[in-house]
């Protein structure tokens, strides 16, 4: 395990220079998360994944903490990425920046009202939730949730904010997964 300012230090140097990162998890330490640093806030930072071969796919937001060793890429993959028409590496588009600096603020300003996201939750390594947003209370997010048969649940179910890890937007997964199920059913008293 890297120390927190070896861990810092590794993104600010992989944002500079746009080098693929690959990041240990604590909570799920078998899997890793592969992609471009795309900002660094105090407690989140934002990634641009890739998959196999330097394909874009989508955005992620994982916790500082959550982060156990950085290690830089240095396959023909990032070459790849910059023939990609995502390239240069930025934000997700028609967006603002996303506020990294706390739990909610990243949640308010990353995900999208009615678009697919998937939440991961520390000490859940081999889970993950998938819904769109509906409500964002003081410490709890509630998700309008879709199985992974593209069956919706029937009403919203809720989440501590202080042990979500990773949030995920607009990958294959969630793309596919949002083809199938189509619109969430509408709930009187969403907030988003």
């Amino acid at each position: 395990m890297q120390t927190r300012t070896k861990v810092l230090n590794r993104l600010a140097l992989a944002r500079e220079t746009s080098t693929i990162v690959k990041l240990n998890r604590m909570s799920a330490p078998y899997e890793t998360l592969e992609g471009f640093v795309v900002a660094i806030g105090r407690k989140w930072v934002l990634v641009a994944p890739i998959a196999s071969g330097g394909f874009f796919d989508g955005y992620a937001v994982i916790r500082v903490r959550e982060i156990a060793r950085v290690r830089f890429d240095r396959s023909f993959q990032r070459r790849f990425s910059e023939t990609r028409p995502e390239w240069p590496v930025n934000p997700p588009p028609g967006r603002p920046m996303p506020d990294l600096d706390s739990t909610r603020g990243m949640l308010r300003s990353f995900l999208a009202k009615g678009v697919l996201c998937a939440i991961e939750r520390r000490n859940k390594p081999d889970l993950m939730w998938v819904g769109v947003p509906d409500q964002l209370r003081r410490h709890w997010l509630y998700l309008l949730e879709v199985r992974s048969d593209a069956t919706w649940h029937a009403g919203p179910l809720g989440y501590r904010l202080r042990t979500i890890t990773l949030v995920r937007m607009g990958d294959q997964y969630l793309r596919a997964l949002a083809a199938v199920a189509g619109l969430a059913p509408v709930e009187a008293g969403s907030s988003w």
